[in-house]
């Protein structure tokens, strides 16, 4: 019996192994009639519930740019184009628009908006930042600029602070919108936002009207390298 107990537990400590040694790049590529193949990263949770299809392109797409310094690179350009076409469909914007903010904004802005596009459906709890689990306004902010490089604060009022302040004018995808104690991020065109409603209950994407934005504060969080030297 031992030897037989021995055996399975062998077995399954094989089996872990090849499972999580399994590679979790994903291929992109345009085919001939201008449409677009794409497979897409195992996320954490996926089995346990429907992940959003933006969430996980958006995994495929964080995972080229982290490997690679090249914001040019066709594999990356393609994964990311798949991510925004999809969140212009959902939000009603111009695709166009939309992919050329993303190519304007620095890799580190990039790369905490595909950030928090993966946060997408993540249920909202105070005080936390736990991804694919749970997040509150500022806990996905912080989540997704670290994942960027960023040392952000934890908390929505430093996210806010006047260091880091942009004009509206001067912003960019990726940097933070933030109202008395709630932060969320700007995608780039528009008044188009993602962020971690108390009230809603979920991370979602979200159309900020024209009279909240006059009312709100800019803050791109790449200037605080500069003011914490």
């Amino acid at each position: 019996m031992f030897r037989v107990a021995t055996a399975r537990r062998a077995l399954v400590a094989l089996a872990v192994v090849v499972v999580v040694s399994q590679p979790i790049a994903a291929v992109a590529s345009h085919g001939v009639s201008g449409g677009t193949n794409i497979d897409t990263l195992s996320m954490p949770g996926s089995r346990i519930r429907h992940r959003n299809p933006i969430s996980v392109h958006s995994m495929t797409a964080l995972n080229f740019i982290q490997r690679s310094e090249n914001i040019a690179d066709p594999l990356y350009l393609t994964a990311r184009k798949v991510v925004s076409d999809e969140v212009a469909a959902k939000m009603g914007l111009d695709p166009v628009a939309l992919d050329k903010a993303w190519t304007r904004a620095p890799r580190d802005h990039q790369i905490a908006v595909l950030a928090a596009l993966t946060q997408l459906g993540v249920r909202y709890l105070e005080g936390k930042e736990s991804p694919y689990v749970f997040m509150d306004c500022s806990g996905l902010m912080w989540y997704s600029w670290r994942t960027a490089g960023v040392d952000l604060p934890r908390q929505a009022l430093s996210q806010m602070d006047i260091h880091m302040r942009v004009e509206r004018k001067d912003a960019i995808a990726g940097d933070i919108v933030g109202e008395n104690t709630h932060v969320q991020m700007y995608l780039g065109v528009g008044n188009a936002m993602i962020h971690a409603p108390f009230d809603r209950k979920t991370v979602r994407l979200k159309m900020m009207s024209e009279e909240q934005a006059l009312r709100v504060v800019w803050t791109n969080p790449s200037h605080i390298a500069t003011y914490r030297l």
